[in-house]
């Protein structure tokens, strides 16, 4: 009796061991973690406001009589000599010309449509793919806000289009069309009205075909003129000069031009002499500028702000003012969560990945950081976190010991295995604004991120 009662505790036991051994085989085995992919995240020093350009400008001026036709785009780039503009008698003269610029453009358009050598090679399914590239092209134009090639493309499209329609057979050709289109051509020209004179640029630089009356108030050399009341009375437009009837138009001379702003830099992220990106609301070119002063007011939130540029575009002076946007320090690299770092036992940072159904550290080389996360440089190195890795973010203690219980060194507090940069590199986050939903006077910094999931919250001490 007193065997059979040991056989049976010895073999209670057996059973016990062999539960429990096979209960942390398999919470060890098939731990479920959580994790988070490893993206590339931009993070930088932004601030908009609405600024005001300041060029070396002149303005072109002449009596006339009639009414006046540009030949050319404002912020067209025009030589010492170059006609800028044509004077006519009246306006039906200048529509009866733009009548016959069209129609010539659209015949234009027609017979490269129905050139044989490009509808007998055109095949319908290539030309659709052609037509579907060109509508999201134009698109694309149109939610950049860039104008200027919207023509061109727009002409393409329909090139395209005719095409496809002869393609198809819906179009036998568009003879008829171009027949038509030259009849009303030479009846319009029967009647048409030659320009009685012309204004011609006395000097070569950017023709614009407006004044404001700021010509001579804001020019590069001078900037203790621009004030914070200068700025928002330009940004009002309350008080915007009225043009008479002999200013033609105006020149920006050279390259260099300045832009004015009033922003809070209160907590001093900006500072004179400062290398800054600038971003426009009207074009989607960003060009590089200095901060050449930025001056305190009454006010501790206003600071009147100036940068300098070298770089002129077509855009760049057809305004007077724009919503900006101001970038300082842009970094760029893959985003790790803070919970997620750790070191291993030779004290490199860095964080646990889930490679298929393995657990690996990968070490992190940051570039940036954060209260939150932390940027590491983006690299094709295994032994670093690259992008698409699967970081692990809760489990980060079980990962490691699966991986290799050396590299948990229980002995390191939770506040020294994440230590942070000093407080000003820490604590500096992401500054982001959308530009067309800030109010007129208003600098702002707040935080943004190129992962629409990912909203990490953004601080400075």
């Amino acid at each position: 009796m007193g065997n059979a009662l040991m056989r049976f505790l010895l073999a209670l036991l057996a059973v016990a061991v062999l539960l429990m051994l096979s209960s942390q085989i398999y919470n060890t085995v098939n731990v479920q973690y959580t994790t988070e992919q490893a993206v590339i995240f931009s993070s930088a020093e932004k601030v908009t406001f609405r600024g005001v350009y300041i060029r070396d400008e002149s303005v072109i001026r002449k009596s006339y009589s009639g009414v006046l036709s540009f030949p050319i785009e404002d912020g067209s780039k025009v030589g010492n000599g170059s006609v800028v503009a044509y004077i006519y008698r009246s306006e039906s003269d200048i529509e009866t010309n733009r009548k016959i610029s069209d129609m010539e453009a659209e015949i234009e358009l027609l017979r490269a449509a129905q050139n044989p050598g490009t509808v007998l090679t055109a095949r319908p399914e290539f030309i659709s793919g052609l037509i579907a590239e060109k509508y999201q092209t134009m698109s694309t134009i149109l939610s950049k806000r860039d104008i200027s090639e919207l023509k061109d493309c727009r002409d393409d499209l329909l090139t395209l289009m005719s095409i496809y329609q002869i393609s198809v057979n819906q179009e036998d050709g568009y003879d008829d069309r171009i027949e038509e289109l030259t009849a009303s051509i030479d009846s319009l020209k029967a009647k048409q009205q030659g320009y009685i004179s012309t204004v011609t640029s006395p000097d070569s630089g950017y023709f614009v075909s407006f004044t404001d009356g700021y010509e001579n108030r804001l020019n590069t050399a001078d900037n203790a003129a621009v004030t914070a009341e200068l700025i928002k009375e330009v940004t009002s437009g309350k008080n915007r000069g009225s043009r008479s009837k002999s200013e033609i138009g105006k020149l920006v001379k050279g390259y260099d031009w300045k832009i004015a702003g009033i922003i809070d830099n209160s907590e001093s992220v900006y500072n004179s002499g400062d290398t800054v990106k600038v971003k426009f609301a009207s074009t989607p070119d960003t060009v590089t500028a200095v901060i050449e002063s930025l001056e305190p007011t009454d006010n501790p939130e206003e600071w009147v702000l100036i940068l300098r540029c070298d770089e002129m575009t077509f855009d760049l002076v057809r305004k007077r003012t724009e919503r900006v946007e101001m970038t300082l320090n842009p970094f760029e690299g893959i985003r790790i969560p803070r919970e997620a770092l750790r070191f291993n036992s030779d004290n490199e940072k860095g964080c646990y990945v889930l490679w298929g159904q393995r657990v690996l550290f990968k070490k992190v080389d940051p570039v940036f950081e954060d209260e939150d996360y932390l940027l590491s440089k983006i690299t094709s190195d295994e032994t670093f976190v690259c992008v698409h890795d699967d970081i692990i973010i809760d489990g980060v203690d079980t990962a490691a010991y699966k991986a290799n219980s050396e590299e948990v060194d229980d002995s390191i507090e939770e506040e020294d295995k994440i230590p942070v940069y000093s407080q000003t590199e820490a604590t500096r986050g992401v500054i982001s604004e959308d530009i067309a939903d800030l109010p007129e006077t208003e600098a702002e910094i707040t935080t943004s991120t190129d992962d629409p999931e990912a909203v990490p919250k953004s601080g400075r001490s």
